[in-house]
């Protein structure tokens, strides 16, 4: 099956990119980890390495052309591949809308509070030539400065941040659709909004559906000083509500945490919980597989993405290479518009949190309804059933064959028991 190789996001400010030189010929057998390509973006050129081996089977945009994040740049088909080029192109559907800092369209992005400064990045910090010449004509330290691009890199908007000061509660971008009772939708580990497409797309029929993005996730910038914590995040929830209370309240994996922490926090926020995956006891392998998703300096890595999919699919979706490539083709593009340090810190965040809210959840006197991937290696249905059973009144479903990706993998009935009023368990 042909891989898509598309315009990769560099950086929270990055909307497009400009093609600059092929490494490669429409017809030339590729290695995985070759230069492919040159683009341009803040006028700094980045060569994009080929994630799969192949053939390069077609090129889409020539150089010169400059394209927004996400936009379909080429394919690499298998070796003795049937491949149709036009059809190829017909079937893509580009995974990102382009917008850095602000909503989408039918969307708002929160306003950021007052700034303080921000917190050191350590010395011999990495920035673009760009980014370097405008913190010396601004006067700003790069060694003061958090950089939000790929592996740490410091970016432009970066060093205009800290020429200004950084906000404490940073932007967030924010989607809304339909109209009725407000439903919120918290993602999980490296997830942005559009992750909630097929819940989306069902729900906002009789919901005023609110997705957004985590700080320093896709459109929402980052903690002034890269720190995070899942009582932080569940107050960007907070604010996300603003006047929309109560809502009903879905959070899937790390989500689960921050809608957790959400209702504890503000009760009269929270009208009812779906918490999708859960766990809140401390796990060793949870926080070592993580650890080891941080580990890549890309995020959007072929070996990084490879080494995701059996943790997130069940055997069934694992088995059926249409759905293992289309898992594997969104978690590219997605992770292309993740920053490595924001991960980092979801991690730790999850990490640090977990084992200490446990006892607490029998204080949670909303209506909840908790749903487990039966075949969820990453958080097993046992875990999240433990969840259950600490919340009062919680109804427990675990959905046969899925896996963690249960949102996508049994879209349908994850949104048929999110979108029906959740029943108390009468235990």
């Amino acid at each position: 099956m042909a891989t898509a190789v598309t315009m990769p996001r560099l950086g929270l400010t990055m909307v497009e990119g400009t093609v600059v030189e092929w490494k490669a010929k429409p017809g030339e057998t590729v290695a995985k980890g070759q230069v492919l390509l040159v683009i341009e973006s803040e006028k700094v050129q980045v060569e994009v390495e080929a994630f799969t081996a192949g053939t390069l089977a077609a090129v889409y945009v020539e150089p010169g052309n400059t394209v927004p994040i996400g936009s379909l740049l080429a394919a690499i088909a298998e070796p003795d591949e049937s491949f149709d080029r036009d059809a190829f192109a017909r079937g893509f559907v580009p995974e990102v809308d382009g917008a850095p800092a602000t909503a989408a369209a039918g969307g708002e992005a929160l306003p950021p509070a007052p700034p303080p400064a921000r917190a050191p990045a350590g010395s011999g910090a990495k920035a673009a030539p760009a980014a370097r010449a405008l913190a010396k004509k601004l006067g700003v330290d790069l060694d003061t400065v958090a950089g939000t691009g790929p592996a740490g890199r410091i970016t432009i908007e970066d060093v205009e941040q800290a020429a200004k000061g950084a906000t404490a509660e940073p932007a967030l971008a924010i989607d809304r659709f339909g109209e009725g009772p407000p439903l919120l939708l918290i993602s999980g580990f490296g997830v942005d909004r559009t992750g909630w497409r097929p819940q989306i797309e069902r729900l906002k029929a009789s919901h005023a559906v609110l997705a957004y993005d985590h700080r320093g996730i896709a459109g929402s910038r980052p903690a002034p000083d890269g720190s995070l914590t899942i009582a932080a995040m569940a107050q960007d929830a907070r604010r996300v509500l603003g006047d929309r209370v109560p809502a009903k309240v879905v959070g899937a994996s790390l989500g689960a945490a921050v809608a957790i922490e959400l209702a504890l926090a503000h009760p009269e926020a929270v009208s009812a919980l779906v918490l999708i995956t859960p766990a809140v006891e401390r796990d060793p392998r949870l926080a070592e597989v993580l650890r080891s998703w941080t580990e890549f300096d890309v995020p959007q890595a072929e070996a990084r993405i490879r080494a995701m999919l059996p943790w997130l699919l069940g055997r069934s979706a694992l088995d059926q290479a249409p759905k293992r490539e289309a898992a594997a083709q969104a978690l590219r593009a997605m992770a292309a518009r993740t920053p490595l340090p924001a991960l980092r810190h979801q991690a730790r965040a999850l990490v640090a949190w977990l084992g200490t809210r446990g006892e607490a959840l029998a204080a949670i006197r909303v209506p909840t309804v908790v749903i487990a991937g039966g075949d969820d290696v990453l958080i097993p249905p046992e875990a999240a059933e433990a969840v259950a059973r600490r919340i009062p009144g919680a109804r427990f479903v675990a959905i046969p064959g899925a896996g963690h990706a249960v949102t996508i993998e049994q879209a349908e009935r994850v949104n048929e028991l999110v979108a029906r009023p959740v029943p108390v368990d009468p235990r």
